[in-house]
């Protein structure tokens, strides 16, 4: 993680900056354990958050819908896997 300040005419904000390199481009992670580690961290953060990747669709896609389902399954005790996809589009 990085802690960046943003400037812009006189307005300060902090940003908090992940960086997951161990997911290569059209393939999947080694181990889900650390993507999911840090999904459950993004999840607890407050605030907006911004999630992308180089193409902007597929790893940020993923990431979305298993921050989503994380969030459903720890609140509700089950996932709706067709209502995330469905909301996402």
């Amino acid at each position: 993680m990085l802690d960046l300040e943003i400037r812009h005419e006189g307005e300060r904000r902090h940003v908090q900056h992940y960086w997951f390199d161990s997911w290569p481009d059209h393939a999947v992670p080694q181990a889900a354990d650390t993507l999911v580690s840090l999904a459950s961290e993004v999840i607890s953060l407050p605030g907006p958050v911004i999630v992308h990747c180089s193409a902007g669709i597929g790893r940020t896609g993923c990431f979305i819908a298993l921050a989503t389902g994380m969030t459903q399954l720890r609140r509700d005790g089950n996932v709706d896997v067709l209502g995330i996809l469905c909301q996402m589009r």
